[in-house]
């Protein structure tokens, strides 16, 4: 019943639509998919800055090792850049090696004055495709007694992901949802996101991106 309903209110809407040319609509179309292509590079970019500002200042040591894929077994070179005073890894980035300047993928970590990741944000691109990033992350983390959670958006902001393990009540928990969990309407998805688990997972963490779109 609902793909008729569908396709008689598409039809609908076509009819009163004006008339476009194929030229418009590919115009249209090609705006929509620079600004896409403009706006992920730029999360691309920022992310980098981001890793630049977290290492200025800072004693910095590195672990490499080469990586890729069954044609391509030393496709890039995985940089991972440890805070020497913590430990701590700060950032891992992995350069095309034929290409030493160009990055294949890369994910930078903010950590709060514990050590504790907060947020962190990826991006990745197809092996020979340098069009756009193929993906697109930014986690938000979240800290409720012996819980740690995450919720994982894209750069469109939508809630793709949302994660949970730890100590609840005496118990040991893991929580996965992915986007179809979040969005069901049905009786069981209903019953997880007002669990009581759920709630000390997620209670603090806005639902909201904010400004934290921005890489930060």
């Amino acid at each position: 019943m609902f793909p008729r309903l569908f396709s008689t209110l598409i039809i609908s809407l076509i009819a009163s639509w004006p008339l476009i040319s194929h030229a418009e609509l590919e115009s249209n179309y090609m705006k929509m998919d620079y600004q896409h292509i403009r706006s992920w590079n730029q999360f691309v970019d920022e992310v980098y800055d981001l890793h630049k500002e977290q290492i200025s200042g800072k004693q910095i040591v590195t672990q490499e090792k080469l990586g890729g894929y069954v044609r391509q077994p030393e496709f890039y070179k995985q940089v991972t850049y440890i805070d020497k005073a913590s430990g701590k890894p700060v950032s891992i980035i992995q350069w095309v090696k034929d290409k030493p300047d160009v990055i294949h993928s890369l994910e930078v970590l903010v950590r709060d004055d514990q050590g504790r990741v907060i947020r962190d944000y990826s991006a990745a691109y197809l092996p020979g495709r340098r069009n756009a990033p193929v993906q697109t992350l930014i986690n938000v983390h979240n800290y409720n007694d012996k819980l740690h959670a995450f919720r994982q958006y894209d750069v469109s902001t939508d809630v793709i992901y949302e994660y949970c393990e730890g100590e609840f009540q005496g118990k040991k928990h893991q929580l996965r949802l992915f986007e179809n969990d979040l969005t069901a309407a049905n009786y069981e998805a209903r019953q997880v996101l007002n669990s009581p688990l759920y709630k000390a997972c997620f209670n603090g963490l806005p639902q909201q991106l904010g400004k934290y779109i921005d890489p930060q």
